[in-house]
């Protein structure tokens, strides 16, 4: 069966959670093995990167296009946009424990997903999510090669920038003078049909925009996204998660030239009503958790940008399983392998 582990261990086991004690194994007997949970947060953090490019002729964009609203330096900043928080599970080696099946109990097929982690007992494991990256590097921008630009011999010949500028703003004057008569209809032979108009359009739009830039400049709006990963094992109260740089962008969070953004992460007491003493006390046959519900903020320490609430088993109480669980032939346990919690048992 797929989502069951079957190990045969030789020799003595110990295990790091409390409640289990270490046990030895007689040569040729069987050991089941499984792992509860614990959370990893993964937190996806948008900025928006704005790169900004002076035109070649952007010291004649006053003389020749009347305009002196031009980039003049090469210039790049980012800002923050958006942050999600996503989780997953991944298996707790301090809550990893093992036993002997016993024929008389119905615990012999323990269901497991990839990682180990405990998904109940004769029952299968639901599909996985895929695997989210810790980190991501943000797809760098192909750079546009420069052309040519539409000038006649009479321009490119002369050897002069500013002359140069005088034949691209000419041309741009005439882009806009074609487009005008196409629009009002003031030319000899319109395009045979509408898509033909588009695409002239469109091409007579590009052609300006491009021309256009050199004197402007020319400003780039990207969208780039990076992950951070953590796995708290104690409450967070205004740690530093990130620092973000209006020159660099996202940095790391003992890099002093960003602003920082803190994360809060705190877990609301578990509490479990305590065994009777008087009761009998039965042999222990499983482990599974009680989460714990917990708060998760992001803020830049004045705007909370980011609040939501999660159950995270890291922060939560280990429950056990008697043997007198096990009894009845056909029985079935579901646990949800996300947070540790006992689903139900038919």
């Amino acid at each position: 069966m797929r989502n069951l582990i079957l190990l045969s261990l030789l020799s003595v086991f110990s295990f790091g959670a409390k409640a289990q004690s270490s046990f030895s194994l007689n040569e040729g007997q069987t050991a089941l093995v499984y792992s509860l949970p614990k959370t990893e947060f993964i937190v996806e953090i948008e900025t928006e990167k704005t790169s900004q490019k002076p035109g070649v002729f952007y010291r004649y964009s006053e003389r020749y296009l009347a305009t002196n609203k031009v980039i003049t330096e090469e210039k790049t900043t980012f800002r923050l946009k958006n942050i999600k928080v996503k989780t997953r599970a991944i298996a707790d080696s301090s809550r990893t424990f093992s036993f002997i099946p016993n024929l008389w109990l119905q615990t012999y097929h323990l269901s497991v997903n990839s990682q180990g982690i405990l998904c109940g007992v004769n029952v299968t494991c639901e599909p996985e999510k895929p695997v989210i990256s810790a980190s991501t590097i943000p797809a760098k921008g192909t750079e546009k090669t420069d052309q040519l630009l539409p000038l006649g011999e009479e321009y490119m010949l002369a050897g002069s920038e500013a002359k140069l500028a005088e034949g691209v703003s000419k041309q741009i004057y005439r882009v806009r003078e074609r487009r005008l008569s196409l629009l009002t209809a003031d030319v000899d032979k319109l395009p045979a049909d509408g898509d033909s108009f588009k695409t002239m359009m469109d091409g007579l739009s590009k052609l300006e925009r491009d021309l256009t830039e050199l004197f402007i400049g020319k400003t780039t709006v990207e969208t780039q996204s990076q992950t951070i990963s953590l796995i708290p094992s104690k409450a967070l109260n205004n740690q530093v998660l990130f620092r973000l740089s209006a020159q660099k962008g996202i940095v790391a969070a003992d890099d002093l030239s960003g602003i920082p953004f803190y994360i809060n992460v705190l877990p609301a007491t578990v509490t479990v009503n305590p065994a009777d003493p008087k009761a009998r006390p039965e042999k222990v046959a499983l482990y599974y958790v009680l989460p714990a519900s917990t708060q998760v903020t992001i803020t830049d320490g004045i705007n909370t940008l980011y609040n939501s609430e999660y159950f995270v088993p890291q922060f939560g109480k280990t429950i056990l399983l008697t043997e007198s669980i096990f009894r009845k032939r056909g029985m079935k346990l579901h646990i949800d392998c996300q947070t540790g919690r006992l689903l139900n048992i038919e």
